[in-house]
This record gives C-alpha cells, structure tokens and sequence, in this order.
C-alpha cells in the first residue's frame, strides 16, 4: 500500500524491542517469527561470521558470553570499547549491534505485511544523552531506516494510554521502570494534546540493576560455599561463563519469586578444573524485595523531585502510568501505591507495560507524515497532483487543509473533499482553484476511527479528473505538543564553569547563539594551541560534575593563520524535535566557520583504573564530609546522607567499578554512578560549608559597593546592583554552587573598577610585596619592590605594572596545568 504516514513505531529496548504499527485507531504489535511480540536485544555471531538477533542468541548468551551480546543499549553513544565476537574475530559498536535489532524488527514486517519499510518512529529513554540520541539515529541509518523521528518513551506511554480518552486537563505521572534505564515524567493533557510538564530520570537504573544485585549478594556467596570457587567474582575473566550463567537464572528466578514465595535454581557450573558441578539454589521473595529496595528509593524520589519542580503534589495528579516489564512485580506497586513511602497516586496498568512503548510510538507515527519520496511514486507527467498541509492526526473534529494542485492548468478546476462513511456522506463542497493552484479549507471527521476523505477534482466543465494523491486520512486523537529538552546544554568554560544555552524543559526545536572569546593562542606555524568548546549535558553549575556529550575543537592544522588570545568565536547550537543537534562556530578573524569539527562521539568507556582511583577518592571525601557533619550535628547535611544511603549509591558504584574490568557496560554505568556520587558528595559539603558561604557573601557585598561608589563610573552601578541582586537570589535559593559563583562575580566587578581607576597595579603591589620571603631571589626582590615603591610615591602605574609582573616571575613556579577542559570563556 502508499502510505502518507510513517505508522510504524519501534520500542528499542534494553532487554527486549517491540515493533507496533497504527491501523485507524488501533495498534497492532507485529510478531517476530517465533510469534513473539518482543525480541530480545540480543546479537550472536557465530565462528562462521553469521549474525543472529532475538531468543536464539539471547537463549546462547547464557553459554557463550564470549560470542553474544545482550544489553547493549546502555553504551549508546559511548565509542571505544566495541564487543568482540571471539569465534568470527569480528567486533561491534552498540550502534551497529543496536541496528542489527532494528534491521529484525524491519523483517518481522516484511514477513508478517510483504510490506518494506523505510521510516519509523523510534523510541529513546527521555534521560538519553543527545550522544546517545545521535548513535540511535546512526543505527536506523545502517539498518536502512531513512527517516526514524525519535520519541521519548514516556510520552510514548502517554499517547498509548490516552490517544482516544476524553480525559481533560488532567495530570499524569509516567513510571517507565524498564530493564536498564528509568524514566519519570509529569504529562499534561489539555484540549485532546500532551505537555511534557517536567522530567527525571537515570539512564542506568533498571532491572538488570536488581538481576546483578542478586547475582552478587546472594547468589556468588553460595556457590563460594557450596564449591569453594577462589576470587568467584563478576570482575575476574576466570568465570565470565559462571557468572553469566548466574546472570540468568537470576533475571528468571527474579520473575518467577515474584509471584511466590520462593523459585528454585538448578545450574552446571564449572569448577577451577572445569568439570561441571550442580548449583542449587532457593531464591526468597523477602530477598528479591530487600534487594529492590534501593532503587524503588531512587526511582520515588526522582518521580518526588519531578512533581516538586511541576508545584504538584500526589493529590494533583490523576493516575500514574506503569511501563516496563518490572512494573509487573506486586511488591513494586505495593510500594509504589503506599501514601507514605511511595507515590500515594492510584496506579494505571490496563495497558501491557511491556509493549506499551511501542504501541504509543506508532500512535505519534500515524501523525507523522512520510517524506514524498518514500510514500509512493510521483504522478506521471502532465497529470494533476495535489501537495498537502494538514496533520494527519489531532484532536479538532474538524481540521484545517491547505494545499496547492500542480501539474497542469488549473483555470477553472474546483477540488472537494468527500468523507464516503458519514451518514449523510460528507462533502466539503466544490473549492474554486485560482491560477496558482492554492486552497485553504476545514474538513469535518468523526471519532473513535480514520476517517479517509475521497479528493476529487474537477476541471472547467465539470468532467472529473484524475489527480495524486486522491486521498486523505486523518484521525481524531490526542497528540503531543512540542518535546521538551530533559537536561539543560550549555557550553563549558574556562575555569570550570558553564554556560548554559537550554534550560531543562525547553520547547523543542529550539536555537541558540552566543559569543565566545578565545582564553588561549592557536599558532599555526609552531603548532600549539587549540579552540576547544565542550558541550555539556546536565544541571550542575561545575562543568566537570556534567557530562560531556560531544566538544568543537580548532587546532593549529585547521587555521590559516595566528589565532591570538581573545579571539572571537560565533558559537551557535540548534536543537531538533529528535534532539539531534548541530553545532558550528564562525570565527571572524579566520572569516571560515567551523561546523563538521563538532563530534557527538566523544564519550568513550572509562578506564578502569582510573575509574576506580577516583571512586575511592570521592569515597573518601564523602566519609570525610559524614564525620563533619556528625560532628556539627547538621541536619540539612543529614538529610542528603540519608538519601544517598537510601538509595545505595555508594554500594551500586561498587559493584560496578568491580566489575568495570571486564564488562564495558558496568564501566559505563560506573562512570555514570560516579558523577551521582560527587554531585551528592559536593551536596553534602555544601550544605556543611553553606553558613560561612553566606557570611562570606554578606562581608563582600559592602566591601564592594565602596570600592564601586569610591572609585567606579556611573556606568558601574548597574553592574554591581544588578550583582547584588544575583547574590541575594542565590542565598534564597540556597544554591552554595551559584552562591560561589556570585561573589566571584562581584570580585571580579571590584578588579574591574579598580584596574578602570588606575587602583589596581597598587593593590597588587602591596601583596607582592607580602609574599617576598617566597621568592626566588632576594637581592633581585628587593632591587624591584625599591624601585615600585619609588614608583608608587610618584603615582607612576605603568612603571609599577611592570614591577609587579617581574616579582611574580620571582615566585615559586606553579606546576604545569593541566590539558585544559576548555579554552574559551563568554564574550570578551
């Protein structure tokens, strides 16, 4: 058939991918050949190269771990460590093996309609990273997906759960618990269409999570009893196959003691001298509970912290919407449905929480018009056609058309629009055509199917004439509004700041351009030097405690000519509805911009290392932060602790950096765990050093303001009120991060006024002098600071500047600083 709608929507997941497809007002999940509704995300490659996707390879997985890969998804956009399938020698990124799935899914079709597709929506967890969003989009590509919109997977559930309700400005919450990511939106619907109010979510909290939990608190400790198998641990290659093996029979085991009190396991193992020994284990309810318990914490105060932020409480929100597989549990929605520990909102799980996601994608495709050259061949030459503007899918029972008919000469010509169905049968009526062929005109459809409009045209006599297409479908549904951005992107700068270009929850498309200068030279015959502007993803106000999504580099090879310090750069950012970005910077002293520079595959798989080098120190500083606060009795700083105990932080980061040596995914997710890890650590601290913050702050602003009032110019006074604004907005906000921030920015304003007023070179004078017991030579010293001080009684600034750069060159030198995160700071 030519469609003029894509239709098909595909739920990429963790563990398992779903592909649904919009028939009038009901979806339809399209089988895979074992008459499944999911595969399993799961790719085999055997000794003679041949690839298998789905149960077969994720049934293999269990014995041959070294030639199958599972859970893949949670590497997207990480680039570095691909899987290497031993027996073909032959390795895959997570893109490529997520295209594999898609290019299965894309059979199932075939198979199942003879139909061949080439667009479809696909779905995404809405916390993905837009590194992540731009390898999803790679993946479609290779698996030969030309057009492959993405959708965030809760509005994906709203839509499922809502695309033919009369619900009305009513609040929803969307708990999208799936097998490695978690997902927690507020929708709204007004007026037949969905707003993304606000949204949190952890792109490495899911069920695999609990899987491994059960694997390595109760599963490895009785295996190690009953076989004494040395250093059994997910960490050690040794017993990559044991593990997996245990790895299993956990996510089995998990499903089945879900609903009993108990679930026996029964496995072969290997022993140290690899003969099989028989593994028996009874799996309690109680434990699988006691495991869980953790990351329902994390997932109900995610879902708290994004109701607080929408100034919503339980009592405002109509229900909550239940997606992914774990969802299933009765012990998760208990906790869940309690008014005390959980979310206290009544629960919805009519629909299948496994396969909702993909169904709500092929409700947001049926709205999704297909690009022409893929809905169907052109009309021959000298024929009519008609060209469309109209949304295929919305909730007015009577739609706005527009649109313009080519091809031939339309003097005379008058087009209707006939809807067949009705009783009566519906007619537009004959709209007269003008020369250039245009029409606007409003149609009249029915709920609860599609309503397939007949397009007739008719020339100057009235004869009836062919033209292309000759139909129109539009469907009376909830649709979404515009997607928000999930988290703020910005640009990182010198210093280890940020400037922020998008707010969390800004309308989708969106573009933003700012001017940069440059904090270093670029010199292109020596070759030293580079323009480096990260971008960053996150909320966090210091660069490094965000994550880094993709960075524009300028080095000596690329220039024409010297780039000096504090050179211009015109930085701009576009955002789409997909959150496919594009990034380019124009630099005028080139006169050249500088667009495919900008890589969004930049976040590689952390070293192991290293990455457990910097868990043990954030460890540390997180002890260190716990006795003071025990020690002062803070009870704000309490209540943070509290919350990363609750929440098992500290022990999930553990895991993962254990096992981090031998799976890229636990590196990933360690790197991930990490950064929660020193955002909750710098809480803590905050929260200790936030009273002398304020007091800090308080003995600034009047030091300030004198030296503004004493020495400054009018045009200073704006600055330093609108300053003393920021502070005080900071200290109500109880914001310690932009608190620091303000009060440098106040120091900064007083250097300013006091270098203006020729103050500076006098000030700095008196401090070098200070520090001259630390210099180098003390003969030379005293010659300078005799000569500055003769300069300082004559008032002689430009003599005393020099002074001062020569005593600070006596100083003890600094060590080398680091390859700096980024050489550019906002505007001049």
């Amino acid at each position: 058939m030519n469609r003029t709608t894509i239709d098909f929507g595909i739920d990429l997941g963790t563990t398992n991918s779903a592909i649904a497809r919009l028939d009038g007002v009901e979806t339809e999940i399209i089988k895979n050949n074992d008459g499944a509704e999911t595969t399993p995300s799961a790719v085999l490659v055997d000794r003679r190269g041949r690839l298998t996707v789905g149960r077969a390879a994720k049934d293999r997985s269990e014995h041959d771990p070294e030639n199958t890969c599972v859970e893949f998804k949670l590497r997207m956009g990480t680039t570095g460590q691909p899987k290497h399938f031993a027996a073909a020698d032959r390795s895959m990124e997570p893109e490529e093996l997520s295209a594999e799935v898609l290019r299965s899914l894309r059979r199932d079709v075939g198979q199942r309609t003879g139909e061949e597709i080439k667009a479809a929506v696909i779905t995404v967890p809405a916390a993905f990273e837009l590194s992540a969003c731009d390898a999803t989009r790679r993946a479609a590509e290779m698996a030969g997906i030309v057009h492959a919109p993405l959708l965030q997977e809760p509005t994906a559930a709203a839509l499922a759960h809502g695309f033919q309700e009369d619900a009305d400005n009513a609040f929803w919450l969307v708990y999208d618990f799936g097998g490695g990511t978690f997902d927690a939106a507020v929708i709204q619907m007004r007026d037949g269409e969905f707003t993304v109010v606000n949204h949190r979510g952890d792109n490495f909290l899911g069920g695999k999570l609990l899987d491994w939990a059960i694997v390595e608190e109760l599963l490895i400790p009785a295996v190690v009893r009953d076989h004494g198998l040395a250093d059994l641990r997910r960490g050690n290659p040794r017993w990559r196959k044991n593990i997996n093996k245990l790895k299993v029979a956990a996510e089995a085991a998990k499903i089945q003691a879900s609903r009993a009190e108990s679930a026996e396991l029964f496995l072969d193992l290997e022993d140290e001298s690899g003969r099989s020994v028989e593994f028996e284990y009874e799996l309690a309810r109680a434990d699988v509970e006691r495991l869980t318990e953790p990351f329902i914490v994390r997932s109900v105060n995610l879902c708290r912290k994004a109701l607080e932020e929408s100034g919503l409480g339980p009592g405002d929100v109509e229900r909550a919407l239940l997606v992914g597989g774990p969802t299933l549990s009765p012990y998760l929605r208990e906790r869940l449905g309690d008014p005390r520990e959980g979310l206290g909102i009544p629960l919805d799980y009519s629909q299948d929480p496994i396969t909702t996601v993909a169904r709500g994608a092929a409700v947001f495709a049926g709205g999704q018009r297909l690009d022409p050259s893929l809905a169907g061949p052109p009309p021959p030459s000298g024929e009519y056609a008609v060209e469309l503007e109209y949304r295929p899918l919305g909730p007015d029972i009577e739609p706005f058309v527009g649109g313009r008919v080519t091809g031939a000469d339309t003097a005379g010509c008058s087009i209707e629009f006939v809807n067949p169905h009705t009783l009566p049968v519906w007619r537009s009526g004959l709209i007269p055509l003008p020369a250039d062929g245009t029409f606007t005109t409003t149609l009249w459809a029915e709920k609860g199917r599609a309503n397939t409009f007949q397009i007739e045209l008719t020339d100057a006599t009235g004869a009836g004439r062919p033209i292309t297409p000759d139909t129109l479908t539009y469907t009376v549904g909830a649709v979404d509004t515009q997607p928000p951005l999930t988290h703020s992107i910005g640009v990182g700068l010198e210093g280890n700041e940020v400037e922020w270009l998008f707010k969390r929850g800004t309308p989708l498309p969106a573009r933003r351009r700012i001017l940069l200068s440059t904090t270093v030279g670029v010199l292109r015959g020596a070759g030293e030097g580079m323009i480096r502007i990260p971008v960053l993803e996150g909320e966090h106000h210091r660069a490094d405690r965000n994550r880094r999504i993709g960075r524009l580099e300028i080095n000596p090879e690329q220039v024409r000519r010297d780039v000096p310090e504090g050179s211009e750069v015109d930085f701009t950012i576009l955002i789409d509805e997909s959150r496919m970005v594009v990034a380019r910077a124009y630099v005028p002293i080139l006169d050249e911009e500088f667009q495919s520079a900008v890589n969004l595959q930049t976040e590689t798989v952390p070293d192991h290392a290293q990455l457990a080098k910097d868990a043990a120190a954030e460890k540390r500083r997180l002890e260190s932060a716990r006795r003071q606060a025990g020690e002062l009795g803070d009870s704000r700083a309490a209540e943070v602790l509290a919350r990363i105990d609750a929440e098992g932080i500290v022990a999930n980061l553990d895991a993962e950096v254990n096992a981090a040596e031998v799976d890229p995914d636990a590196a990933v997710a360690g790197g991930k765990r990490l950064l929660d890890l020193r955002a909750a650590a710098d809480e803590v601290e905050d929260e200790l050093e936030w009273p002398g913050l304020v007091s800090e702050a308080r003995e600034v602003l009047p030091l300030v303001r004198e030296v503004v009032e004493d020495r400054g110019r009018a045009a200073d006074v704006p600055a330093l009120e609108a300053a003393e604004a920021a502070v005080q907005e900071a200290i109500a906000a109880h914001d310690a991060d932009l608190l620091r921030q303000r009060v440098t920015e106040l120091r900064r304003l007083a250097t300013r006024v006091l270098d203006a007023s020729g103050d500076l070179p006098f000030i700095a004078f008196r401090e070098l002098c200070s520090l001259q017991p630390e210099m180098r030579d003390q003969r030379e010293a005293s010659a300078l600071i005799a000569t500055g001080r003769r300069a300082a009684d004559a008032g002689d600034a430009n003599t005393l500047r020099d002074v001062n750069s020569a005593l600070a060159d006596l100083l003890p030198s600094a060590p080398p600083p680091p390859d700096p995160f980024s050489t550019v700071r906002v505007g001049r």
